[in-house]
């Protein structure tokens, strides 16, 4: 394929097709992306040339009769357009337009697509976006699949608006500017790719880290083809392993933290931009012209950089327990490193190790709520304890058990959980992941025992579901009408504000309907209607607090149950129990 300036029908036109090699990221444009793409050929002007940008692709052999050219930069730009001429071409069909000719330019021709995917999304695109075949949520299988439908349920609506105008965009599409730069082989590409951007959304740190990588094999090895097929290949399991965890972590957020578990550094600035430090290393062995250490390095750190998003696979989508509720606690960021590197290294049976450093984990983010420290708290030393890390499992427990001691110790998590403020002070989060904890505690000691309240029950999204906090004597109404009417709750004055209301003991988790049903009653009327009726055994056991001499929920009664959870939690998040 010549180089230079074409139309869009001319890149398309003949026996071509376009392919998607393995090692670049699956679909990725958003609404952002999209939004953009169709008011750029939307406000292009009819008698104007639009320039849709620069296409870096690269030759490959023939395969009967056709060209394989690979999109090396541009194939989200490139699989959007295909989307949307589809489109455009369907609605074309209806207004008797002959389109046979623009299908076989850029859908297919003679049988064959004119544009593969990656081969994990290859079979989707081509049935459920391009045969507009019926699919439910079970065939969708991955996030970028996701993003196909979304797009083209996105694209569809926009040219709903734009029906008057179907033909005139296919011919804006056709006659669009691109700038195409083929290349004949991976270290030519490196070149190029190097100084390229995909046009709509910025590269990614892992992306430019992947770009660097390629330039500086080509530059630096004496085996350049071999050595990029290795970063090709490798590159392509970082992507296919990243698409089961996106979800919940940033590609760009995993590169840090194995940054910080594996690579050299003395400071933060050099774990906050890992690309930079990544450079700045290569760079220094390349001016010293000391090739093999530099292929060395970067053959290293693309293996290791592979393993980490191996590494944090089953660990997003077949968390244990613990693990799970560090992500209730959304607190799980400054301990990636830590995991990823220790997950690696423990070789115990069911990694066991492993699971001591997430509890003892577990036991640093909910005693952080409590004491309220801030979430970066510490959070150096923990890296440089993912950093240090050689498989010393006993060392590292003792370190992070040295580390609660310092930071959360018991004298100050005990005074926490004791104040009368409690209720005020602590985040709502962490004082209903503390009632859930204690919740499952009854469940699993009192008769009859119950099955724990799962993290989906806990975690549920349903806005009636969701748990809350409620106060078991109610909060003070703006009008203070608990202290004015006395009928409501007989025994509330000021000194009972003021001590006990948002004590422990006065907490309880609930249902945020049945919260709200409840209002400002008593608590006979709570008991006798809601508490000992209710699913949870955190209110079926209010009752057996009652202060014995008046039958009343008091003072008494609060600071005899705020001692009992209190006694709990300082059990239940014991750092020396581990």
């Amino acid at each position: 394929m010549q180089n230079g300036q074409k139309t869009i029908s001319e890149l398309f036109d003949g026996r071509k097709i376009f392919n998607i090699p393995k090692y670049q990221r699956a679909y990725a444009w958003e609404e952002k992306q999209l939004k953009d793409f169709v008011e750029d050929i939307d406000n292009q002007k009819s008698n104007r040339s639009y320039f849709f940008g620069t296409i870096l692709l690269q030759e490959q052999d023939k395969h009967e009769g056709f060209e394989i050219i690979d999109i090396v930069d541009g194939q989200q730009r490139i699989t959007t357009l295909v989307m949307f001429m589809k489109l455009l071409l369907k609605q074309s069909k209806d207004v008797g337009n002959d389109i046979t000719v623009q299908l076989n330019t850029y859908i297919l021709y003679h049988k064959r697509y004119k544009l593969r995917i990656l081969d994990i999304d290859d079979d989707f695109f081509k049935s459920y976006i391009l045969q507009d075949k019926q699919h439910s949520d079970s065939q969708v299988q991955t996030p970028s699949q996701r993003r196909l439908l979304e797009a083209k349920d996105f694209l569809s609506k926009w040219l709903q608006t734009r029906s008057d105008k179907v033909e005139e965009f296919i011919d804006r599409i056709e006659n669009m500017r691109v700038l195409t730069y083929s290349v004949k082989d991976d270290a030519e590409a490196t070149l190029i790719f190097e100084t390229t951007n995909d046009r709509g959304k910025s590269l990614t740190s892992l992306e430019k880290s992947k770009s660097f990588l390629m330039h500086k094999t080509y530059i630096a090895s004496e085996n350049s083809k071999d050595n990029l097929k290795t970063l090709h290949s490798r590159f392509s399991e970082i992507y296919r392993n990243y698409e089961n965890v996106e979800s919940r972590v940033d590609e760009d957020s995993i590169l840090q933290y194995h940054f910080i578990a594996y690579e050299k550094w003395n400071h933060k600035s050099h774990y906050q931009e890992p690309v930079v430090s990544i450079k700045d290393e290569i760079n220094k062995l390349i001016m010293k012209d000391k090739k093999a250490e530099t292929w060395n390095f970067i053959d290293r750190f693309s293996r290791e950089l592979k393993e980490s998003f191996e590494t944090l696979k089953p660990l997003i989508v077949n968390p244990g327990p613990n693990l799970l509720d560090i992500f209730a606690l959304n607190r799980a960021s400054t301990f990636y490193p830590l995991f990823i590197k220790t997950y690696k290294l423990d070789n115990s049976d069911g990694k066991d190790n492993f699971k001591k450093v997430v509890q003892l984990s577990e036991i640093i983010c909910f005693r952080f709520g409590i004491v309220k420290h801030r979430v970066n708290t510490g959070r150096e030393r923990l890296y440089g304890y993912a950093k240090s890390f050689n498989g010393d499992f006993g060392q590292l427990i003792e370190n992070l058990q040295d580390f609660i001691e310092y930071y959360c110790q018991d004298s100050t998590f005990r005074y926490n959980l004791e104040s009368r403020l409690f209720g005020e002070n602590v985040t709502p989060d962490d004082q209903k992941y503390l009632f859930w904890k204690y919740e499952n505690h009854l469940r699993a000691i009192e008769q009859p025992i119950f099955p724990d309240m799962s993290h989906e029950e806990f975690s549920g999204k349903d806005s009636q579901r969701k748990f809350s906090i409620e106060h078991i004597i109610p909060r003070n109404p703006a009008d203070n009408k608990v202290v004015a009417d006395k009928s409501i709750c007989p025994l509330v004055d000021a000194s009972f504000l003021s001590e006990c209301l948002h004590s422990i003991g006065n907490l309880t988790i609930d249902p945020i309907s049945a919260n709200a049903s409840k209002s400002n009653q008593d608590f006979e009327h709570k008991d006798q209607k809601y508490f000992r009726k209710a699913p949870l055994k955190t209110q079926n056991e209010l009752i057996d607090f009652l202060n014995p001499e008046t039958g009343e929920w008091d003072k008494v009664t609060i600071s005899n149950r705020a001692k009992k959870i209190v006694d709990f939690a300082l059990d239940r998040w014991n750092h020396q129990n581990v």
